[in-house]
């Protein structure tokens, strides 16, 4: 399944130019099919929403009737889209156009491409998006259920089976606003790279969400020499995604295929966290105290927790222009520095003393954890402020 904005993203449609019915591009397509001359006089039954069609207007200035006929039914069908092959010089009667309109079927127009072409570029992009949403469930078998090493080592397998003993993982994460449309792409450009490679490859992209995942395997002898952030920013460049346009948090040391939840899981961390502190590219060892953070942020329970909390310094702040939450944030950030606080703050040391106290009191905390909890609510703070909740 694909939409008909995605098809425009597609290799051989870049030069597709829309005539009608742009905010109908969200149309669904389930079946791209060719409409010859000669068969216009078929009649429509099978044509509906999730067609996306083909038609050449070559035949129009020798039958103008029987093409403009072909276009109006397939219209009233309610067909996906259509896709017009006419000359850049020609144009389509202001009847059909309105009519589309009407009906919510864009119509798009080109010239120099084969029809077979693009109809094999449609069907290949669906069928890889078929097995990457199979991917991508398998991915969440292995990362969201209790599967043994072995069943993991399958699973691995399933998704790749020429996958090697020992993996390395990397999450990457866009830059830019993700969506769908965005990802289908990624996977689109992927297809492109590898029906030019006649290769088994030992690594694979798995879409996850918005983002994506690489997981990359080795032999024994392999690992010796492995430069994981070299390596994993290769791969992504040889199969067209470019390492700046993401953030990447990935895994430097190398796991048993059997144990792939670990090394997906602490990339994912590390992607996260690479996102938030807005750095390039980040390993999870060097990921801190945040590996702990995000598991409680993940937490339905404990996260609603903390956000309560926030909720109520917030209030207070609101109420009486207290500047709780910042004077917090500071002293978070100076590691329990009163001075270095203060100084950031422009705030007498006793007045941040105080605020610091008060907070505490606020959210009625242990005295003899409070520093401690204060540390953990500001920074799954600044993680659910930062949408990585």
């Amino acid at each position: 399944m694909i939409t008909v904005n995605e098809i425009l993203n597609l290799t051989l449609f870049k030069k597709f130019q829309i005539l009608t019915g742009k905010q109908y591009l969200s149309n669904t397509v389930t079946t791209a099919v060719i409409l010859e001359y000669e068969s216009s006089r078929i009649q429509y039954a099978g044509y509906c929403y999730g067609y996306f069609v083909l038609v050449s207007y070559f035949f129009a200035s020798t039958n103008p009737d029987l093409v403009h006929g072909t276009l109006r039914n397939l219209i009233q069908k309610h067909v996906s889209g259509i896709a017009l092959k006419i000359l850049p010089e020609e144009n389509l009667p202001e009847d059909i156009v309105k009519l589309a309109e009407e009906n919510h079927v864009p119509i798009l127009t080109f010239y120099d491409e084969f029809m077979e072409d693009l109809i094999i570029n449609i069907n290949e992009s669906m069928k890889t998006r078929a097995q990457y949403v199979i991917h991508e469930e398998k991915l969440n078998t292995i990362l969201n259920e209790k599967k043994d090493f072995d069943e993991v080592h399958r699973i691995a397998l399933e998704i790749n089976p020429d996958f090697k003993k020992k993996v390395i993982c990397a999450s990457l994460i866009s830059k830019e606003l993700a969506t769908n449309l965005q990802v289908h792409t990624y996977f689109d450009s992927l297809m492109y790279h590898r029906s030019r490679l006649d290769v088994s490859n030992h690594w694979t992209f798995v879409k996850s969400g918005y983002n994506v995942v690489l997981i990359c395997s080795f032999d024994d002898d392999e690992i010796k020499d492995l430069h994981a952030l070299s390596y994993i920013k290769s791969i992504m460049t040889q199969n067209g995604f470019l390492p700046g346009a993401f953030f990447i948090g990935y895994t430097a040391d190398p796991v048993e295929l059997g144990n792939l939840r670990e090394s997906l899981t602490k990339a994912q961390i590390a992607g996260l966290v690479c996102k938030f502190q807005n750095l390039e590219t980040l390993s999870y060892k060097y990921v801190g105290i945040y590996k702990y953070i995000i598991s409680l942020v993940h937490d339905e329970i404990l996260c609603n927790e903390i956000k309560e909390k926030i909720a109520i310094l917030e209030d207070y702040d609101a109420k009486h222009e207290a500047n709780l939450i910042r004077t917090l944030v500071s002293y978070v950030n100076n590691n329990g520095d009163f001075a270095a606080t203060s100084e950031e703050c422009y705030q007498h040391t006793n007045t941040i003393r105080y605020r610091i106290k008060k907070a505490e009191q606020l959210l009625d905390l242990e005295e003899s954890t409070a520093d401690q909890e204060i540390s953990i609510i500001i920074r799954c703070y600044h993680l659910i402020k930062n949408g990585l909740e």
